[in-house]
């Protein structure tokens, strides 16, 4: 199973690079646990949003598949991915390993940040 936690410092500096990117916005990660992470990004905080980050939620509810959720600070689907730890694992579907799969995921929140607010 897989546990966000041990990725902290890999998905620090994947916001380090949109926040790099970004030259009117902050990102930063609010709080990484076990199985989500939420993404503050700084436009959503100056338009009082009530629901300042976007996150990432990781469902290991079905055996042998966990799934990343990017999420809308509405708590909508922007996308999914399923995942695995190490290789991608063909026989259960995976075609991304857990830093591609979050590589991605962050990848798309920021795109909708940026097109979508």
């Amino acid at each position: 199973m897989i546990d966000l936690q041990n990725y902290k410092d890999y998905i620090c500096g994947l916001i380090a690079k949109e926040n790099e990117k970004d030259t009117n916005w902050r990102w930063s990660v609010k709080s990484i646990s076990k199985s989500r992470i939420c993404i503050r990004w700084g436009y959503l905080d100056y338009l009082e949003e009530k629901e300042n980050c976007f996150i990432i939620d990781l469902d290991s509810s079905m055996p042998d598949m966990e799934w990343l959720h990017a999420r809308r600070p509405d708590g909508d689907i922007i996308e999914c991915y399923m995942v695995v730890e190490g290789r991608p694992n063909p026989q259960v579907g995976a075609e991304q390993n857990i830093k591609s799969g979050l590589r991605d995921a962050i990848g798309e929140i920021a795109y909708i940040a940026h097109h979508c607010y």
